[in-house]
């Protein structure tokens, strides 16, 4: 965010460093330090959290994390089973995803008339299409490790 006085402009005892994503809030006192180093740390100390601030945006703008959870599992798919009465049980893949701020898209896919492979071929299929992604290597690898949690 920004290199603040702290506790206030009128009486600063410290300079304050704070990041909100990052989980980062440092002091660097003006007594201890003096006022002149003490704003020079606090100004490197914000760079230093800029940068880091940059690339944990910039990941979050890859592909790969877009489709994928840090268990490793599928953002926005899950396997679900209706049971209702007078018929027979259904398993769909069910995909809910979320293309744009307040525009969300779903889709199901049953397994009653095609094998798992091919169900989950056409969800991925379906999640690449609606994030506006294309199919790369190491995005069909990610795939095949998070199929044993659908299976």
């Amino acid at each position: 965010m920004t290199v603040m006085l702290h506790p206030n402009k009128k009486n600063p005892e410290r300079y304050r460093v704070f990041d909100r994503l990052l989980g980062v809030q440092e002091y660097f006192s003006i007594s201890k330090l003096g006022p002149e180093k003490a704003r020079r740390m606090a100004y490197e100390r914000q760079k230093e959290i800029d940068r880091k601030r940059k690339m944990v945006e910039l990941k979050a703008q890859l592909s790969i994390n877009k489709l994928f959870l840090e268990d490793g599992s599928v953002k926005g798919l899950r396997r679900i089973k209706r049971v209702r009465e007078g018929r027979k049980d259904a398993e769909y893949l069910s995909i809910q995803v979320t293309v744009s701020p307040g525009v969300q898209k779903h889709k199901e896919i049953s397994l009653m008339n095609r094998d798992f492979d091919e169900a989950y071929l056409l969800a991925q299929n379906a999640l690449l299409e609606l994030h506006q992604i294309d199919r790369t290597p190491e995005l069909s690898q990610a795939f095949k490790k998070a199929r044993r949690l659908y299976w």
